[in-house]
């Protein structure tokens, strides 16, 4: 799994870095954000993307993970009891600041900044910025940075792919954060 691991922090670095020149390019930060993305309910759709996860887990110490697991649960049990679009925040969210920042999934290194997708008709798709990139930038006099995340998405699908032939996995994968946290350290408590 090394080898996968690696190629999936690869992708993550050049996605870090292509957001954080957008971000400068902007001259926009998250920094003080009352509309917090990380109370948004994202669904991930890669197993690679839980395999990386554990890797930060794993560094975690033993009061981290408890906090993580206890977070998670209250966290699914209120996705499971509430609307759809309930707000509430990431289980691995500590203070204002992610745990296992270098390991947190793709749409949480994406999220904010206008982007494009170039699809396979040859059509792009664009995507506005998130509710506080709209209401604070859009009265400046802006020049568009081409965000392309086509490249991020077709790289993580190959290598998801590869990951599934190699795991022999097969069926969708849907988990939210807190999800993937209950699944990766209720199952190493149960290992040890």
């Amino acid at each position: 799994m090394d080898k996968y691991l690696q190629r999936i922090g690869e992708i993550f670095k050049a996605i870090d870095s292509i957001y954080d020149a957008a971000l400068n390019h902007y001259r926009f930060s998250c920094k003080g954000c009352a509309d917090n993305c990380c109370v948004t309910k994202f669904d991930h759709h890669t197993l690679i993307e839980e395999l990386f996860l554990a890797e930060g887990l794993r560094e975690l110490d033993a009061a981290g993970k408890k906090a993580a697991v206890s977070h998670a649960e209250e966290v699914v049990k209120v996705h499971n009891t509430s609307p759809e679009d309930v707000r509430v925040m990431c289980p691995l969210n500590e203070n204002g600041l992610c745990t296992v920042y270098e390991h947190r999934p793709m749409i949480c290194r994406i999220h904010g900044v206008p982007y494009e997708m170039h699809k396979r008709d040859m059509s792009i798709e664009y995507g506005i910025g998130c509710h506080r990139f709209m209401s604070e930038m859009l009265s400046e006099d802006l020049k568009y940075f081409p965000l392309n995340r086509t490249m991020f998405y077709v790289e993580m699908a190959r290598l998801e792919k590869e990951v599934r032939e190699k795991l022999n996995y097969t069926g969708e994968y849907s988990k939210t954060t807190a999800e993937m946290v209950l699944s990766i350290l209720k199952e190493n408590q149960t290992e040890n």
